[in-house]
């Protein structure tokens, strides 16, 4: 919904209100902030369930003859991985070797594809798939024509099984389907953004009151929690997770962000040639996991990385307090020379230079 041109507000606004959420502006969007808390939050998620309203995000739909030869072009990851009913995390890097967004690229078949983007690109995810599709294929942008709830936490399966939803134990991560509860067509995927087990539900505007509602309900005895955009940026960081205008940005290659991961070879794509000479040529900066030795706070964005000698090697792109961990986390885009395990190092808190080094990701693990 679009307020006057300035911001918007997504179709379950009146329900945050209601629970009287600490709103906020967010992508252009007034979003929830936090409900209870963001700790309070951020918990209830890893040991139960939580509900994000993510109906800010992006919905751009590529269909025709030749869909798979356009997102195959644009994206660094390889469709030939994933069939029907599959999706792929991937990115969109530049010509020059950034990234344009980063996002999941649903395969309803060869010919017909769903792109979840972010939020804050999705004017220019459209405008850069439109400008490269020489393809013999049309692109939509359906983004407000959808809501997204995401249903994350280990008592996932529980909640949506007593929804309605058959046989949702079985159902894999980063596969959809599509289904009908109470005769409302529903889109379920198993994609999430906490490395908790999840579901990311996507309807109809105006089918999305009721999916809230109806989940909050059937949710009260397994202690569900509404959950705001602050937990859901400690759970993401918690699982190093990059974040577009952090970890990824037009200024950041695929490489540099960690994310050689996410890219196969094989398959031409837009910018794979400096990709190549990065990775023949290796990077000069990359971005590492970092954990504050004492309990002295935590890093911030932007905040200082400093070698032993206290020279600034880097800085901050995500630093927060973990909730699981109870000790300040950050991701830092820093020299490639100083990015080994156990590297000792400084980052910069409140003015002051704490101790920290450079520690495997995730930070966090769910104990078996």
């Amino acid at each position: 919904m679009n307020l006057g041109g300035t911001i918007r507000r997504t179709a379950l606004y009146e329900r945050h209100v209601a629970l009287e959420a600490r709103m906020g502006e967010f992508a252009g969007f007034e979003m929830p902030m936090w409900y209870e808390g963001i700790k309070a939050e951020h918990l209830a998620v890893r040991s139960g369930v939580g509900l994000f309203d993510l109906s800010h995000m992006g919905e751009i739909y590529i269909e025709g003859r030749e869909a798979f030869d356009l997102v195959q072009w644009l994206t660094c990851n390889d469709l030939r991985r994933i069939g029907d009913g599959q999706c792929q995390y991937t990115l969109f890097p530049t010509p020059q070797g950034g990234v344009v967004d980063d996002l999941i690229a649903y395969q309803i078949n060869p010919e017909h594809y769903m792109l979840v983007v972010n939020a804050s690109n999705i004017e220019k995810d459209y405008n850069w798939i439109l400008q490269h599709n020489r393809f013999d294929c049309v692109v939509n942008d359906r983004s407000d024509d959808y809501s997204l709830v995401a249903v994350q936490g280990p008592k996932t399966d529980e909640l949506l099984a007593a929804f309605g939803l058959k046989n949702i134990a079985s159902q894999s991560a980063f596969t959809f389907r599509n289904t009908k509860v109470d005769g409302r067509r529903i889109t379920v995927a198993g994609t999430g953004y906490t490395g908790e087990r999840g579901f990311e539900l996507i309807v109809a505007n105006d089918d999305a009151l009721w999916l809230w509602d109806r989940l909050m309900e059937i949710g009260q005895p397994l202690g569900v929690v509404p959950v705001g955009l602050g937990a859901r940026d400690t759970l993401r960081l918690e699982m190093a997770y990059s974040l577009y205008g952090h970890e990824l940005s037009d200024d950041i290659s695929v490489l540099e962000a960690n994310l050689a991961w996410t890219v196969r070879w094989g398959p031409d794509f837009l910018g794979k040639d400096v990709l190549l000479r990065q990775r023949d040529e290796g990077v000069k900066r990359i971005v590492t996991g970092l954990v504050v030795d004492d309990k002295v706070g935590a890093p911030r964005n932007s905040a200082p990385v400093l070698n032993s000698a206290g020279e600034q090697i880097g800085y901050v792109t995500s630093g927060s307090h973990s909730p699981s961990l109870e000790r300040g986390i950050a991701l830092a885009l820093i020299d490639v020379n100083y990015s080994k395990l156990g590297e000792p190092l400084q980052v910069e808190i409140r003015g002051k230079a704490a101790p920290c080094k450079v520690c495997e990701t995730p930070f966090y693990s769910r104990k078996k």
